[in-house]
């Protein structure tokens, strides 16, 4: 009688424990879904950069449309553009950005076979921190397109609170020109790294993000169509995917949707 009981209070522990275990596993699930969202809407952030030629950054027009009033500065033997976020020109900024961003250019001119550099020098948005550089190398330019094939070997982004990402993002950005403007940008392709908890993931982008003329030089540009799947590799349990889906309902009015492996569907905006 006495192991009857003993094995009673053993089953009646071990289901009062199921709910607490449910609610460990949503809330890393959840944690895993806002990372993704954080590391895509970083990485998002300068492809408009990356498509402009280097003489645009001599050219007050448009120097007026980029978010944050950077100061600028061009090297003429380097081709290489500094945009310096500790003296914003202007004082309404939305988005709080310090530090520097540069582009490196192969040459006054962008041709095929071209490797373009983003580099970071103490680069923080909103407090997430760049560390490390992107490289791109020029695999198509025609008038009206112009391919990047991304080669980012390591990048490090930093979260406020201490924690990091590693990424190497193996995709392939294509802009599209209207009247020497870029007016799109769709990016598609795969990229590797590791979590805040250490765990290794993949991302695929399938079907491509794109990004519209609408949002391209919005304070923070946001994709208006596509799909990342994130599949991330638990060291003691199955994989578990989560995906992103982008939308946008009116001009720049963009919508995230994060549909976790669990079946949790989150929302974030912009």
């Amino acid at each position: 009688m006495r192991k009857i009981v003993v094995a009673y209070l053993l089953l009646s522990f071990l289901l009062g424990c199921q709910p607490d275990v449910s609610r460990d596993l949503q809330i890393n699930q959840s944690f895993e879904g806002e990372e993704a969202y954080w590391v895509s809407k970083s990485l998002d952030e300068h492809l408009y950069l990356i498509f402009q030629p280097w003489e645009y950054f001599a050219q007050e027009p448009f120097l007026d449309t980029l978010p944050g009033c950077p100061e600028i500065t061009r090297d003429p033997l380097t081709f290489s553009v500094s945009l310096d976020y500790d003296r914003p020109g202007c004082s309404d900024i939305a988005v709080e950005r310090k530090g520097t961003v540069s582009i490196h250019y192969g040459g006054e001119s962008t041709t095929v076979g071209d490797t373009l550099r983003l580099s970071f020098a103490g680069y923080k948005r909103e407090g997430t921190e760049l560390v490390g550089q992107r490289l791109f190398r020029v695999t198509e330019a025609l008038p009206l397109r112009i391919t990047l094939t991304e080669l980012t070997d390591s990048l490090r982004l930093i979260h406020p609170q201490g924690s990091s990402t590693r990424l190497k993002p193996a995709y392939q950005h294509q802009g599209s020109l209207q009247s020497n403007r870029l007016v799109q940008i769709a990016s598609q392709g795969q990229m590797q790294g590791r979590n805040w908890s250490g765990n290794d993931f993949e991302v695929v982008v399938d079907p491509q993000k794109l990004l519209s003329i609408a949002c391209l030089s919005e304070p923070l540009p946001r994709a208006a169509s596509g799909t990342e799947s994130w599949t991330i590799f638990r060291a003691a349990d199955n994989p578990v995917t989560h995906e992103l889906v982008y939308a946008v309902t009116a001009a720049c009015d963009s919508k995230t949707t994060i549909r976790l492996d669990e079946g949790v569907i989150m929302e974030k905006t912009p």
